[in-house]
């Protein structure tokens, strides 16, 4: 049946007839149009108070299309998360929350369908979730009765309750408010014992149906699938529901049923079974359930794990069925990992169930061994009885479990044995080189679902807590090693080399073993040669950062370089990548030198972007790009010969790359920043080809911004770094793509910031222009109210330097201007009123005080941009403060009062001196500044004494006034110095802060104003005497010769 639907979606009002009709379009209809609007119209009801009941409704109705009531339910289902809770706007009323909660578990029970009933599981657990106990108290006891009652007459209803207790379980059990957990142990017995009872009862009846052979097929079907759904509840609640499993009887009898049942079912699934082979699939999934229960118990119950009954025998057994698993392992068709996943979402693997149980055996070996060696550490307060349990459940492990003779044989089965390259890896190594290569890496998380991977990780278990099996590994390595032995046992002897390096490398000579057998197996012919090339590659990875000598890291780089060859028939796709990959660890090394690695340096980067053009996989890609980046961080300067070869295939790169992938063009921004970093200066040739690409990148228009901001950011930092002035015009330009990001609260924000700053450094006359000057000025006065304290300070500091540099340009005048445009932005006014707030604040107390706008950081930031106005121009500084209406008077008397106070707060000599300088310059103004500086010749004489006396570095026979550490004699050069710190600290000289000597300063204005008062007589008699006697004395104190600064 097909429905048109013509009016928007937000005309028709919703019925059971119209919201069938448009759940009909949006999941049947061919016509995009039509589903569109359908899908916009049950958007729009979403806020209507009878949506979901509704929802429901349809769901229920099996007369319906299949696909109408899947999306009805998916729709319910995404409709709890959002409008359940009461908090949620539109939240779906009490009222039809009731009426859905009555219906939920008929949806399950009475549904055929096994889609369908699983999503109306989930639609149920997620509820119960979120009302149970206060708002659905009686969940549990009408699905247990249900339950009960369906086990003893409906094996379809069963199905149904069983599907939904599974997903309650799950639900619950993976919740963390403590809520969850209360009420699901609450049930836990309860349920464990009607669910207990279920899987006795149907296991019993389809072994006794096949046992005999004969009987209901269809009975022995449904029994089956029950018992397998009962077994994964009481899988979950036995681990979950107990605090201490192994105190509870009914979890002590069901782990004795699963190690009894294991082995009866064990015996089902073999050719001669008693189970029929269409069946032993399903026999097989309870085995995997037992597996996973016991691996689940030694990882959540650690301490109870041991005290559970056979649960030491438990363990042997699954070792012997390793054991007896590796004779055959050769052989088998190994575990696969496929595209399609579980109803958890997790991927599904694929491959023989024997290979899979040995799998779960060589787990629970390592949770044992993490048992015994890795207690869980935790903050809960625990009993003395607990720790005594944790501490017994050790000892049991360590005793009775990981003997010597069982380590031993640990040992030697999975070097001799599960360490063999086989028939099926070859296989699929063949069938996806890149897919296989990726997931066999020692990053990935393979030994969760292979055989080979995992039991390269128990040998690295077992060799970190037991150095003494070193000794028999290097035997067996010894053996294999000699020559004649075959490719894929020395493979795995190499394997076992890898492993060990951390444990066995004092009494194993590596570097003799390099140039032995490493440096002639790398270059064996034969149609398994590619075997051990690739675990070289690998071994190598491993021993680099653990030992190998100076003189032989050479005999390393060659090896890859030979491995990456393309030529060598032999170094096939999954050998060439591994090598690149691998390669990066060599060059992570921290004793890797670039001088050394220079002769192998342009064929290894031409190998690596000839890899790049043949992989297909973007991880892969971004790996070869990660490695490239690495070694030109790591070359550092000896990278310079290389840098042309690599910037003409970058721009390519980046142009195949294509609009969509972002992740290959961040690798290329971040190998260009490397490359800028480690050349240096030399970088600066290289300006014109990265210009574009990252105004490409920095271009907010473009699709792509958000995802390469900051590798973008990170290269046009570095490229200022590395610049001399005069700047590119181009690269001058961009200066107005980071004006826009500087008002945002970030990481990225600050980095821009720190770019303005670069540019006002680097290129002031073209800042200076009225082009970039109003907006550059504009964009850092929004970073002075950021909540970011470093961005408000960084902002500020940007804004002092553009004053210094207006007034190194031009002058007076050039601060004139630039103060002109603070006043027009309105920086200056908010400036003086967060200054005024200050002082206000100052002048009340109690509860009654005024709050004050601004913090004591940001008033000392403010302060220093009224410094260095007044150090350029102190007329321009009156001026502006009297633009505002206020006669200078009236200004000064709060303004001087809170910038003398702030001293106490400012933290920074610097800082300090430059106040110092600034309110001292004022002295040279004529009244009425004149007399308003002199009425404050008290705090300017303490002021004086106080800065000068900081900054006298101690040396004797100097007075105090003629000593300023701040003043700088030469401007220091250093060895790591980039020409951005040069320029800098160049600049950074010619401020008044580090070219004048304090007290001189200061005497010289002093004696100016003495003068034209009328001389020292009239200065005492009318001025002095007012000031403090100890306060003149310490001033005076600052000219006698041979003063010394007191500790």
């Amino acid at each position: 049946m097909s429905f048109a639907i013509e009016v928007p979606g937000e005309a028709a009002p919703l019925s059971q007839w119209e919201l069938v009709k448009a759940l009909s379009a949006a999941a049947t209809s061919t016509n995009h149009a039509q589903r569109q609007s359908a899908s916009q119209q049950l958007q729009t009801w979403e806020a209507h108070p009878d949506y979901y009941t509704d929802l429901q409704t349809t769901f229920l109705d099996t007369s319906q299309d299949k696909q109408v009531r899947f999306l009805a339910i998916i729709l319910l289902k995404n409709g709890i998360d959002k409008y359940w809770r009461h908090t949620a706007k539109h939240a779906i009323k009490p009222e039809n929350k009731q009426l859905i909660r009555s219906r939920l578990l008929q949806g399950s029970l009475n549904e055929q369908d096994r889609t369908l009933a699983l999503h109306n599981a989930l639609v149920t657990a997620k509820i119960v979730r979120i009302d149970y106990p206060n708002e659905w108290p009686d969940a549990f006891s009408t699905l247990i009765e249900l339950t009960r009652s369906a086990s003893a007459s409906n094996p379809l209803h069963l199905r149904g309750a069983l599907l939904v207790l599974l997903r309650i379980v799950k639900e619950l059990s993976t919740a963390r408010l403590r809520k969850s957990q209360t009420a699901l142990q609450g049930v836990t017995p309860e349920l464990v014992q009607l669910l207990g009872g279920i899987y006795t009862e149907k296991t019993a009846h389809w072994q006794g149906l096949w046992t005999r052979g004969a009987g209901d097929q269809a009975a022995a079907e449904f029994s089956v699938e029950n018992s397998l759904a009962a077994l994964k509840i009481l899988r979950r609640l036995v681990t979950v529901g107990y605090e201490q499993p192994h105190a509870d009887a009914m979890v002590c009898g069901f782990w004795s049923l699963s190690q009894s049942q294991f082995d009866q079912f064990l015996s089902g699934i073999s050719q001669d079974s008693w189970v029929p082979i269409s069946h032993q699939d399903m026999v097989g999934k309870h085995l995997i359930q037992f597996a996973k229960l016991h691996i689940d118990m030694s990882e959540m119950h650690p301490a109870s794990f041991p005290a559970l009954p056979n649960s030491i025998p438990l363990v042997k057994a699954y070792w012997n069925l390793v054991k007896a698993f590796s004779e055959v392992f050769e052989k088998s068709g190994g575990i696969k990992q496929t595209s399609s996943e579980t109803a958890g979402g997790h991927p599904k693997h694929e491959g023989p169930l024997y290979e899979k149980l040995a799998l779960k055996g060589l787990l629970l070996l390592r949770s044992c061994v993490a048992i015994a060696h890795h207690p869980v550490q935790t903050f809960k307060y625990r009993s003395a009885e607990a720790k005594e349990l944790e501490k017994q459940a050790v000892h049991t492990i360590k005793v009775e479990l990981l003997t010597r003779d069982m380590l031993l044989d640990m040992v030697q089965v999975i070097i001799s044995k599960l360490f063999v390259f086989r028939k099926s890896d070859l296989d699929a190594w063949e069938e996806d080189p890149e897919g296989w290569e990726s997931q066999e890496r020692t990053e990935g998380q393979a030994y969760e679902w292979a055989v080979r991977p995992c039991a390269e990780r128990l040998l690295l278990d077992l060799l970190t807590h037991y150095k003494e099996l070193g000794e028999p590994l290097l035997e067996y390595c010894d053996l294999v090693t000699k020559a004649g032995m075959d490719v894929v046992a020395k493979e795995a002897a190499y394997c076992a080399l890898g492993c060990a390096a951390a444990v066995i490398h004092q009494s194993f000579d590596f570097d003799r073993f390099l140039t032995t057998f490493l440096v002639k197996d790398a270059q064996i012919q034969g149609p398994m040669a590619k075997l051990l090339r690739r675990r070289i590659a690998i071994l190598l990875s491993q021993w680099i950062s653990i030992k190998i000598s100076q003189a032989n890291r050479p005999v390393v780089y060659d090896i890859f370089r030979h491995l990456m060859n393309p030529k060598d028939e032999h170094n096939d796709e999954v050998v060439r990548i591994t090598a690149a990959r691998q390669l990066k660890y060599i060059a992570e090394d921290f004793e890797f030198n670039g001088e050394s690695f220079q002769p192998f340096a342009a064929d290894v980067f031409n190998l690596l972007v000839n890899l790049l053009q043949e992989v297909e996989s973007d991880e892969t890609k971004l790996a070869v790009l990660e490695t490239l980046r690495l070694i030109v961080t790591r070359m550092e300067t000896h990278i310079s010969q290389f840098g042309d070869a690599i910037m003409l295939t970058l721009p390519k790169l980046w142009e195949s790359a294509g609009t969509e992938e972002y992740m290959i063009k961040q690798s290329i921004l971040a190998i260009m920043s490397s490359l800028v970093s480690s050349m240096r200066a030399e970088s600066q040739r290289y300006q014109g080809v990265i210009i574009p690409l990252l105004r490409e990148a920095m271009n907010p228009e473009s699709a792509l911004h958000l995802h390469l901001i900051e590798e973008s950011v990170d290269l046009w930092k570095s490229i200022l770094t590395q610049s001399l002035p005069p700047l590119n015009p181009d690269l001058t330009q961009m200066v107005q793509l980071a004006l826009p990001l500087l008002e945002y609260d970030s990481e990225v924000a600050i980095q821009c910031l720190e770019i303005v700053k670069d540019y006002i450094l680097l290129a002031p006359q073209d800042i200076l222009r009225d082009a970039l000057r109003q907006p550059t000025l504009a964009a850092l006065a929004k970073t002075l109210d950021s909540r970011s304290r470093d961005q408000s300070q960084l902002g500020a500091k940007s804004i002092e330097l553009v004053i210094r540099v207006a007034d190194a340009f031009g002058g007076a005048q050039g601060v004139s201007v630039v103060v002109q445009d603070l006043l027009e932005i309105g920086v200056l006014r908010a400036i003086l009123e967060g200054l005024h707030s200050a002082w206000e604040s100052s002048q009340t107390t109690g509860p009654n005080r005024k709050p004050s706008k601004i913090n004591t950081v940001k008033e000392t930031d403010y302060f220093a941009l009224l410094a260095r106005i007044a150090l350029a121009d102190p007329a321009l500084l009156v001026t502006m403060l009297t633009s505002f209406g206020s006669p200078i008077e009236q200004v000064w008397s709060w303004l001087s009062s809170q910038w003398f106070a702030n001293f106490d707060c400012m933290g920074d000599i610097e800082r300090e001196k430059l106040s110092c300088l600034a309110l001292t310059r004022l002295w040279e103004l004529p009244n009425p500044m004149q007399d308003l500086v002199l009425a404050r010749l008290q705090d300017y004489l303490s002021m004086w004494t106080s800065v000068v006396t900081e900054l006298a570095d101690g040396t004797s026979g100097e007075t105090l006034g003629g000593q300023d550490s701040l003043v700088w004699t030469e401007v220091g050069r250093y060895e790591y110095d980039t020409p951005l710190d040069v320029h800098e600290r160049e600049f950074a000289a010619k401020d008044p802060v580090h070219s004048v000597v304090t007290y001189e300063f200061v005497r010289a204005r002093l004696a100016d104003v003495v003068q034209r008062v009328g001389g020292e007589q009239a200065f005492e008699a009318n001025w002095a005497v007012n000031v403090d006697r100890e306060v003149l004395i310490g001033f005076q104190r600052l000219s006698q010769p041979g003063g010394q600064v007191d500790g």
